[in-house]
């Protein structure tokens, strides 16, 4: 996806209409970015240095599970990043609470809506449906002034390149929250194949969807893996959740056939109106295509009732020969496959596009639903500003953060340069340490878009200069080939245009409308249902809250696009 680029003269502008408010008092920016604000407001006082005297304390709560790594005895609560907080800022990170996993932690924090339950002082929320409840809660703050004021110039422009995203936290002229950006095309799929298999049958590699359905019966029908039994087919995708995923992907058989349009997202019609990917005609082309492969035993018999991480096992375990998954899947999960057969070999391809060369893949957008929310009652909204922009630091490699968060943590200093491999430390690490996901966002925000550009940029050859290109070029040289490709395909993302709260007749019908295409798709595949159920099934979706919700969604549009 491209992004505009806004010159400087428009980004006071873009901010002041996207956040509602027409004044406040930014500083000059130092070379980093911070705002060099006068000591002294009606918040906290901030000396010469930055650092808030006496310190302020900032709330939080968050799941802390098995994806962080901790050394020297640190925890959530007392770490070194929580230690540099304090000493260097002058703020005091608490934790009211910790849950062991994502599903726990947003019971939790719903809860607190209906209790007496204090809400941290910032959380993050990644549950639209929760989010458009403590929006209208009343227990978040508007922080659209807060912005304008506090925010330095280059969080600005992050922002302002990447408006839409605010959307999703507007409530007439109030800011009620912040999406905190991820990089945009990470979980975007790229085709990996068994390359072993490929080059054992003397295949090429699939360009077409034609192709693609040759690779898929050979692999079924050749016996690819040399056992001597029919065990293997084509293609693992899931379907439990859907049929657009960030695992373990099938949408770009529907774009193929589309070119614009996949299933569960909302896209700009030729009309300059959105429209519901899953009703769309040419669907039903991709299920018919689909129906044929399944019938001839190309997929996962399974493929309707695993999710998208169960549905890789099948390749894992060196049953199928094919998959759509993310660039860094060659690390994990792909990458468990050699503790099945340890000669196994992995390759990326661009998906395969349809007869007329159309085609359009599952896009993930640039916070992944990801926002952070503030208590009503936060009155430091200064110091939190100027903590996120020393977070940023890391992305933008300025400041202390430049090299990476804390050294002996996730980089260390030998010879004078910084490196990024845990094993060659000069205290080594079977791990590095998650000192990236210790802040207050559960990882690193960053610029949307940026890494995949450097991926293409290391792989064609391009000079090891900065930080991000010597994390990126220590990778496997595949990764890094699947990197450049996710890149080169950024042409076909189709992210979805809605990223407002669930409207009022989604809340109402949505689950429902969605567990009948979800049964109505996997009944067709597997045979269960004609082709022209598909039909039937687009009149139901319309007349049973399907169009009043394409009505609503629409004013949400129009209304967020004035």
């Amino acid at each position: 996806m491209k992004q505009k680029k806004w010159v400087s003269f428009m980004l006071t502008f873009v901010i002041v209409s996207v956040v509602g408010c027409s004044s406040g008092g930014n500083g000059n920016t130092n070379e980093g970015g911070a705002s060099n604000r006068p000591a002294g407001n009606e918040q906290s006082t901030q000396s010469a240095d930055g650092k808030f005297e006496p310190p302020v304390t900032i709330t939080t709560a968050r799941p802390v599970g098995s994806d962080y790594t901790f050394i020297n005895g640190e925890d959530i609560n007392n770490n070194v990043h929580n230690k540099w907080a304090k000493e260097k800022l002058g703020i005091e990170i608490k934790d009211l609470w910790n849950t062991a996993d994502n599903g726990a932690y947003h019971t939790k924090l719903r809860l607190s809506l209906t209790t007496q339950d204090q809400l941290p002082d910032v959380f993050i929320v990644q549950d639209v449906n929760l989010i458009a409840d403590l929006i209208q809660s009343g227990k978040v703050k508007d922080i659209g002034e807060d912005f304008e004021k506090y925010a330095s110039e280059r969080i600005k422009k992050v922002y302002a390149d990447n408006s839409a995203a605010l959307n999703q936290v507007k409530k007439d002229n109030q800011l009620l929250g912040l999406p905190i950006f991820s990089a945009g095309d990470g979980t975007n799929p790229v085709l990996w194949l068994r390359q072993d298999w490929l080059e054992k049958l003397n295949l090429k590699e699939p360009a077409t969807i034609e192709e693609f359905e040759t690779v898929m019966d050979a692999f079924t029908n050749q016996d690819p893996d040399g056992n001597g039994k029919k065990d293997t087919f084509g293609f693992s995708l899931s379907g439990r959740n859907g049929f657009s995923n960030w695992m373990s992907d099938v949408s770009f058989v529907f774009g193929a056939y589309t070119g614009k349009y996949i299933p569960g997202t909302w896209q700009k019609a030729d009309d300059g109106s959105l429209k519901y990917g899953s009703v769309q005609p040419e669907i039903k082309t991709g299920l018919g295509k689909l129906h044929e492969w399944y019938k001839k035993g190309y997929l996962d018999p399974e493929m309707a009732a695993i999710d998208e991480v169960k549905a890789t096992e099948s390749f894992i375990q060196g049953k199928s020969g094919m998959i759509a998954a993310p660039f860094w899947a060659f690390g994990w999960p792909l990458g468990d496959v050699k503790g099945t057969n340890p000669d196994a070999k992995l390759r990326a391809y661009p998906l395969p596009t349809g007869p007329d060369g159309k085609s359009a893949r599952y896009t993930g957008y640039v916070n992944e639903g990801k926002v952070m929310m503030f208590n009503k009652d936060f009155k430091h909204m200064d110091a939190f500003f100027e903590y996120f922009d020393k977070i940023y630091d890391h992305q933008f490699e300025t400041g202390e953060f430049k090299d990476g968060f804390f050294e002996g943590y996730d980089f260390a200093i030998v010879d004078g340069e910084p490196i990024y491999d845990s094993k060659k430390f000069p205290t080594p690490l079977e791990a590095a340490a998650s000192s990236s996901k210790y802040n207050l966002f559960w990882n690193v925000p960053v610029i949307p878009f940026m890494s995949s550009s450097i991926y293409d940029y290391i792989h064609n050859g391009g000079e090891v200069k900065t930080r991000a290109h010597k994390e990126i070029s220590i990778q496997d040289k595949e990764m890094i080939r699947a990197g450049s490709l996710n890149f080169q395909m950024s042409e076909i993302n189709a992210p979805t245009e809605f990223l407002g709260a669930p409207t009022e007749t989604m809340r109402s019908k949505g689950d429902n409308l969605k567990t009948m295409e979800l049964e109505t798709f996997a009944k067709i595949i597997y045979g269960n249902e004609p082709l022209d159920k598909f039909d039937t099934f687009v009149s139901d979706w319309k007349s049973k809250g399907g169009d009043k919700i394409e009505t609503e969604i629409n004013e949400w549009y129009k209304s967020v696009n004035q």
